[in-house]
């Protein structure tokens, strides 16, 4: 009755924490959606800076890790990570499992430090624009034209790309402390009151058997009809307990 008590406790825990774990799981895969978006952008953006490449010169696929194509190569190297990891974090919220929700965090934590950094690079250093190599295909001067034209439309996308990449990791941490704590909840040794019952069940003592032999015979019925028949004696008046050693013998 206590097992069953437990049980019923733990199972209404797990569904009020289930509310709570569905809401942020659609949250977390909403903004994953909206995120991919910029991650699918980066990666149009760099196959058709290879397709504009490819006209006026032969491209090969090892020509990819050419230090003439390092531009487009790491944009769609990074579309492609950022892809993979919102990927991730959708299947995540979606398993709801604590196991993919750590392989979506980790990497969105780095990769948030590292834009963190990148940021604070080109805030401080003003001449950052020469420590990159070459780009023979033009496209970044392009791209910076593009921002310094548009710089307040990229601040706010940045910053709009930026927040939605922290609100989504902390939704996702949220949601592995929720599962954590339902998780040690189910293996509290204080929800679950066993009833133990021994090895060995406990049976009656066996009933006494007498040591001593009856001389009569098996069927003492049959004796006692004939000694009542032949000596005229009532073999019920010479009885006595012949369990008992201590008793008094006939008189």
């Amino acid at each position: 009755m206590v097992r069953r008590r437990s049980r019923e406790g733990g199972r209404g825990r797990s569904l009020s924490l289930g509310w709570p774990a569905c809401c942020l799981g659609f949250l977390l895969k909403l903004l994953a959606f909206l995120q991919a978006f910029a991650a699918v952008s980066a990666l149009l953006y760099a196959a058709w800076m290879l397709s504009r490449w490819a006209r006026h010169h032969q491209l090969h696929l090892s020509d990819l890790l050419s230090s003439d194509l390092w531009f487009p190569s790491l944009v769609m190297a990074a579309g492609l990570f950022y892809c993979l990891l919102l990927l991730a974090g959708y299947l995540a919220a979606e398993i709801n499992t604590g196991c993919c929700l750590c392989f979506y965090t980790i990497p969105a934590m780095a990769m948030m430090l590292l834009e963190a950094a990148l940021a604070a690079h080109l805030a401080l250093n003003q001449h950052w624009i020469q420590d990159l190599p070459e780009d023979r295909t033009g496209e970044l001067h392009n791209l910076l034209s593009f921002i310094h034209n548009n710089l307040d439309l990229c601040k706010w996308a940045a910053l709009a790309i930026f927040a939605t990449q922290a609100l989504s990791l902390l939704l996702a941490m949220i949601l592995r402390a929720m599962l954590s704590a339902r998780t040690v909840d189910y293996d509290s040794d204080e929800d679950f009151v066993v009833i133990r019952r021994p090895l060995l069940v406990a049976q009656a003592p066996a009933p006494y058997l007498p040591t001593t032999v009856d001389t009569r015979g098996a069927c003492p019925d049959l004796w006692s009809s004939t000694m009542r028949h032949k000596y005229g004696l009532n073999t019920s008046d010479y009885t006595y307990n012949t369990l008992d050693a201590n008793a008094a013998p006939p008189q």
